[in-house]
This record gives structure tokens, sequence and C-alpha cells, in this order.
């Protein structure tokens, strides 16, 4: 678990004490962020695989829920409502998927915030998200080998035409990315432009992107790509 040791524990017990709702139903749990009922909700929710069409190929997307879910729920919790402990669940369900990648292991880079919008919200929940998962799958995590030079406008609110153009030009990598293969990670996939502009960054420095995951993508899965499987 990221953070303190035993603050997992710790908050368990605080919100027992306190008899704080469950965040998706609003039921009295067990003193866990989710009740029971609502665990195994998540838990067997469908996942899988999709792909990317990006310059030159196309890359996999490996997604935990199809946008709209309950984990889709918990991204906005995460995001907009400050409930940042929210984000180290979502690591642990994305984390507890088959690796996405073949070959020598990958580094994880989350997608990041401006330093505006950082400073405002305090942590970035795609940081959080990466750290757990990259535990669970046993490899490093990099949240500074990326970052975002250019506040831009919520891409939710833009057609797909004005999310390229809002983000062009929006990441700059560092030069340690160079010769390095790695997995992107962002909370939610829409059309792709968020990951394609990340990726032209990492490219620009000499950086492989050989595939991404996310919490949850937007539209219909890929012809004969997904879903993948249901957890038990």
């Amino acid at each position: 678990m990221f953070g303190i040791p035993g603050f997992s524990g710790l908050r368990q017990l605080m919100r027992r004490a306190l008899r704080a709702p469950c965040r998706l139903c609003g039921n009295y749990g067990q003193g866990a962020e989710l009740c029971t009922r609502c665990t195994h909700r998540i838990t067997v929710t469908p996942w899988g695989v999709s792909t990317l069409s990006v310059e030159g190929g196309r890359i996999p997307i490996l997604w935990r829920e199809l946008y709209g879910g309950p984990l889709t729920e918990l991204i906005y919790q995460s995001k907009y409502h400050g409930v940042w402990p929210i984000a180290l669940l979502l690591g642990q369900q994305l984390g507890s998927l088959p690796r996405p990648w073949m070959g020598p292991p990958p580094v994880i880079i989350p997608i990041p915030l401006s330093r505006r919008r950082l400073a405002r919200r305090g942590y970035n929940q795609s940081s959080l998200i990466a750290r757990v998962a990259a535990q669970h799958w046993g490899i490093p995590m990099r949240d500074r080998w990326l970052e975002k030079i250019r506040n831009t406008p919520r891409q939710a609110a833009l057609g797909r035409a004005s999310r390229r153009e809002n983000l062009s030009d929006s990441f700059r990598a560092r030069q340690i990315v160079a010769h390095q293969r790695v997995i992107l990670l962002d909370d939610i996939m829409t059309s792709g432009s968020t990951l394609r502009e990340a990726i032209r960054a990492i490219r620009h420095c000499g950086g492989e992107v050989i595939g991404a995951a996310v919490i949850a993508r937007v539209g219909a899965p890929s012809p004969g790509r997904a879903p993948q499987g249901r957890r038990c």
C-alpha cells in the first residue's frame, strides 16, 4: 500500500469510529472506503484490452472498466472531491490485472498535471494510481520524467478536434527517458488525445511507449479484443 506504513489500517479504524459511509452506495460498511457489497461489485466489473492508433502503428490499452461504471464514480470522487485515498484503491484494481507488456520490464509514467492544477488539487490522482499499480506489477514508477508545461482547459468539456488542439505541445519529457520502455498511465481515456500527445513528447526524447493502462475507457471496445475477463 502506498503511503505511511499502517496508514490504511488506521484510516479504517477512524472511518469505523466515525461511522463513515461507503463511497459508492452511502451505506455504512466495515470501516473501509467501500462496503462489502460495493467491493464485490467493482471486483466483478469486466476489464479488457483495446488498441489506440498512434503515429506509426497502434499500441495496446489495458482498461479496468468501460466508462460509466462504479470505478468511474470513484475516479471523480478522487479528482474533484479531495478523496485521494480512493486513488490507492483504484491502483490496486488496475495492478491486480495481468501485466500489460511482454519482454523486458518497462517503467510506468503517469500523465502529469500542470503545476497550477497540481497546486490547486494538492496531488495527482494518476500518480497515486500508478504508484500502487507499479508496486503490484513489480516495476518502477517515474512521475518526474514527463511534465505538463502548459495549463489547458479540461478535456471533458471539448470536442474531438478541440481536444487535439488543446493539448498540442503541452507535454515535455526529460532526456532520461531515452532508450526506456514506457507504459503510460491515466485515469480515463476518451478520444486518446492526451495519450497521443504524451507519446509524442516521450518519443521526441528517444523513449519507446509500448502501451498504456487506464482505469476507465470511453466507448465500445475494439472488435474481438474485449472484454478480456471478469474478476471473481
